[in-house]
């Protein structure tokens, strides 16, 4: 149904041709740079056809190609995750070239996400100019620009409510299989798959009835599971604080999906508990919470010490320090990454960089709380949870979390169709309305007769109105362009 509706004749015949190509990459490499050559391109075409698809894909599919095509390392799960990306940002160029009538949505967080990207390129050319190691410098910008290309990525890819319901299918449909296949496997497992769709999933439970609420909510608690079973006090602090935030902010439908999840998890775990694999995943926990900062504290205070030297603009990205004595791990380099996100930030970009940083974040976050039973809570909620897991934690692969759900929460509002225009509406959207206070009645339908072009009736319902109450608001649709 969705291809059906989405993809014109001309993209297609444009699949079709460029299928043809599949075949070129795999007569004319080697081994394996020609399957991932030939994997590319399928991508390209893929993400050209679907492109709600770049996200989910670009999300698990960029962890499980890392393995199969890589050593199963960090450095190959970042570089195949930013092929993908790279990938997925290709296709949706070439599809404007044939749809010339589709426009990227905009937002108004678009022009600080750009002004971030921007200061990554100049603290790049300056690290550069200070120098630091080039590969170094590379590494330490990827972990910036990383924020904002998952955010214009799912602007530009997410950009209505069918796109981003199917991009929650595939994610959904994906991360179950992985979650169930690796719940009861011994070992240490990040969490992060579930973390994200937790809290969305607690917002469709509150939402649904019948049989589908238990189809729901089965798959909540098997994600909530895993999040328990993580073993990463960063995760841990983001879900719990994204749940907490919900059950705080968010009103009788939130609350009710957060208390059903949490009941059946509880059960889940009780069952799971039986299992050999889930008793050693407990032990790891254990293991985890008894370890102490280890190296962690004092790589900190190295960058610590590189941002007071220089608190305005940093070091410059790539900066590291040479020979410096770790308990626990000799001598050693230490940075431009370190194991606390902002530490990273600001030993590379200092003050500036911080700013820019969190301010794109930030103000996201109004448009999220302004809903009480909605997505837009649950993502922001979120956004609020990796804030603070990134005091404790600098992933390898990036905090990509903090550029796709500010973005999520924005694109949720805005096809809920109750946000603020002036948050997340360009100027050339933004529609006149009317509206009457709480206690009066709306209009009637005859009201607007004979107008050129219907109004629409939306009634606010008291958790989204300041001091309660009811109030009508009329909406006038934009100009179709």
């Amino acid at each position: 149904m969705i291809a059906a509706r989405v993809v014109p004749p001309g993209v297609l015949i444009a699949g079709a041709a460029g299928g043809v190509a599949v075949v070129l990459p795999l007569v004319g490499l080697p081994g394996d740079l020609g399957l991932t050559a030939a994997c590319g391109v399928l991508c390209l075409i893929g993400f050209t056809l679907w492109p709600w698809a770049v996200l989910p894909f670009g999300i698990i599919g960029g962890t499980i190609a890392g393995v199969f095509l890589g050593d199963g390392g960090i450095r190959s799960v970042i570089i195949m995750h930013t092929l993908i990306l790279l990938t997925g940002c290709a296709a949706v160029v070439v599809r404007r070239m044939l749809l010339p009538g589709e426009r990227p949505k905009r937002t108004s967080t678009d022009t600080a996400m750009l002004a971030l990207a921007a200061l990554t390129a100049l603290a790049a050319i300056y690290g550069l100019v200070r120098g630091n190691v080039p590969m170094y410098v590379i590494v330490a910008a990827y972990q910036i620009s990383i924020i904002p290309g998952y955010f214009f990525v799912a602007t530009h890819t997410l950009a209505d409510a069918r796109s981003l319901r199917a991009a929650g299918l595939l994610y959904l449909g994906t991360a179950t299989v992985l979650t169930a296949a690796e719940l009861a496997t011994p070992g240490r497992h990040g969490g992060l798959l579930s973390s994200l769709a937790l809290p969305p999933l607690m917002v469709l439970v509150g939402r649904t009835r019948g049989w589908r609420r238990i189809a729901l909510v089965l798959v909540a608690a098997g994600f909530a599971a895993d999040v328990v079973l993580a073993s990463y006090r960063s995760i841990w602090l983001a879900a719990g604080l994204a749940v907490a935030i919900m059950v705080i902010r968010g009103g009788p439908v939130i609350r009710r999906g957060v208390a059903t999840t949490a009941a059946v998890g509880i059960l889940l775990l009780a069952l799971l508990s039986l299992s050999a694999g889930v008793r050693e995943r407990a032990l790891v926990i254990t293991s985890a919470l008894g370890r102490s900062a280890g190296h962690r504290a004092p790589e900190a205070s190295v960058g610590v010490d590189v941002f007071s030297t220089q608190p305005f603009a940093g070091a410059g990205l790539g900066q590291s320090t040479q020979g410096i004595y770790l308990p626990g791990m000799g001598m050693t380099d230490v940075g431009p990454i370190y194991h606390a996100f902002y530490v990273l930030v600001l030993a590379n970009l200092g003050l500036i960089g911080l700013c820019a940083v969190l301010w794109p974040v930030l103000r996201t976050l109004r448009v999220g709380f302004a809903e009480r039973d909605g997505m837009p809570l649950a993502f922001a909620a979120l956004t609020c949870g990796f804030l603070l897991g990134a005091f404790f934690a600098g992933p390898t692969e990036g905090h990509w979390e903090l550029g796709l759900l500010p973005a999520l929460t924005l694109l949720t509002a805005r096809a809920t169709g109750l946000s603020n225009g002036r948050v997340d509406l360009p100027a050339a959207e933004r529609v006149p309305q009317t509206t009457g206070p709480p206690g009066t009645a709306p209009p009637s339908a005859e009201t607007w007769s004979g107008q050129a072009r219907p109004r629409e009736l939306v009634r606010l319902t008291p958790s989204t109105v300041p001091g309660g109450g009811s109030v009508w608001v009329v909406r006038e649709p934009a100009v179709p362009r």
